[in-house]
């Protein structure tokens, strides 16, 4: 609906409704699990509770599924959407038309694609996935390489229990996964600064809800004297098992695919058009402008499901920070000129008609996120960001100079930052060690006598974590 208020202000307001259905499967082999359903400490002859199944699943239902009233396996949250939306445009000069102020708010929902439901091919109760390495897998021979009973297709459909002495995997799509939606709103000036040139200034702003993630549920717990976990007071590598909220599923082997992500994005946005004339048109654009997500250090893989969120899953504002994609400055130019033609005749024909086309990207570099791979975390969730304590400075992790004199040595060689770096995440992984003791590990695995130790001792003391 548009409303002029008066001759000077119009506003624009509407109202969208939507329903925005999930994938379903007719053959009824959508399904989900719920962890506040799941059974903690389940029975020795193990437990399926916490498993659900779409309203058309065929099967025998076993004791603890549950069955839901819909075809998408989970509780079909967020399908009734309402979308409001409101815009303004108001010529704040009484007599002058030179000076225009625009804004504007609006709420968008994006209907979930494929990608999202892909767990439901490795979930249950129609899929298995076992992971087979190591001493889990000494008995495998060439006549006989895979663990019995083997499943066949007269197996499914079928659910692993979990129990006491399981390592079951549970790959699922979150029971309330639901549309994501993205709130817009924006504010700008423009004005004719001469007869063709149009300049824009003007705040622009995104918030971002029920993104998509992919996520470990079960990551061990943190246990003390005043708050005891089956027993346990103290945390080590060797109790990760008995401080998991769901016993006899690995800490990052209940991954789901949730619709639990945040981001922000603010920007100041100016702009100059020239119209076209004389054969000429051109936009240059500037953008000042930071995107904040809670999953943003690697979003491309975390959002596709080829990738567990990274750090602590259990702690959103912990990984809170800047985007993988964010860029803080980017100025684009492009340019339209018609090359002026020869009158007539032959050169006309040949040099008529021609077209100078340009477009030109300055930016910022994208944000770059260091992880590492740490078996003796704690927590048992094993790749995580490396941990610093503030004191440390850029330049004792990049190399100085130009851009091209660090394109093939970005991070400092000979006791490189990088190293340093990954070993701080490992060392920020023992909790129960004091500082001292974690500077002593650092100084055993990596540091030889000579010149550069102590400055090394020095480094390692300002940035691991306390």
């Amino acid at each position: 609906m548009i409303t002029e208020l008066a001759k000077s202000l119009t506003l624009n307001i509407g109202l969208r409704y939507e329903r925005i259905g999930q994938f379903g499967d007719k053959l009824g082999r959508n399904s989900s699990f719920d962890l506040s359903r799941a059974d903690a400490n389940p029975p020795p002859d193990g437990s399926l509770a916490g498993y659900i199944v779409a309203s058309n699943f065929s099967g025998a239902l076993p004791p603890g599924v549950t069955r839901v009233n819909n075809p998408f396996g989970n509780y079909g949250d967020g399908q009734n959407t309402l979308a409001p939306r409101i815009g303004f445009a108001w010529q704040f000069l009484p007599r002058s038309s030179a000076l225009i102020l625009r804004g504007g708010y609006g709420i968008y929902y994006s209907q979930p694609t494929g990608q999202a439901f892909y767990q439901s091919v490795f979930g249950a109760p129609y899929s298995e996935f076992r992971l087979n390495a190591g001493q889990s897998n000494a008995d495998a021979t060439f006549q006989s390489p895979f663990a019995k009973p083997f499943p066949n297709p007269e197996s499914f459909p079928m659910f692993p229990a979990y129990s006491p002495t399981t390592s079951t995997t549970v790959y699922a799509v979150a029971p309330g996964f639901r549309p994501t939606m993205v709130q817009q709103y924006s504010l700008n000036v423009q004005t004719e600064l001469h007869e063709g040139w149009l300049m824009e200034v003007g705040y622009v702003g995104t918030r971002g809800t029920h993104l998509v993630r992919q996520r470990s549920l079960n990551q061990a717990q943190s246990a003390s004297v005043s708050n005891p976990i089956r027993g346990v007071t103290t945390d080590t590598v060797a109790n990760i098992s008995l401080r998991v909220p769901v016993l006899g599923v690995p800490p990052d082997s209940l991954v789901v695919m949730e619709s639990e992500g945040n981001s922000w994005y603010n920007g100041l946005q100016v702009s100059l058009t020239k119209r076209l004339s004389h054969g000429l048109q051109l936009l240059a654009s500037y953008t000042f402008s930071k995107t904040l997500d809670t999953d943003g250090a690697d979003i491309n893989s975390t959002a596709s499901g080829n990738a567990l969120t990274l750090g602590n899953p259990d702690s959103p504002s912990q990984r809170w920070g800047r985007a993988s994609f964010d860029r803080t400055h980017r100025f684009v130019l492009s340019e339209t000129w018609t090359l002026p033609s020869p009158r007539d005749g032959l050169w006309r024909a040949v040099l008529g008609g021609w077209e100078l086309a340009a477009v030109v990207t300055v930016q910022s570099g994208s944000a770059l996120t260091v992880a590492a791979t740490n078996p003796n975390n704690i927590f048992g969730i094993s790749e995580d960001r490396a941990e610093l304590t503030g004191n440390c400075t850029r330049n004792q992790f990049v190399t100085g100079g130009t851009i091209g004199s660090k394109l093939n040595n970005y991070f400092r060689s000979a006791q490189t930052a990088l190293e340093l770096a990954l070993e701080t995440a490992e060392l920020g992984s023992y909790p129960v060690l004091d500082k001292r003791m974690r500077i002593l590990h650092f100084q055993r695995r990596y540091l030889s006598n000579g010149p550069a130790k102590e400055a090394a001792f020095n480094f390692a003391l300002n940035c691991t974590t306390h």
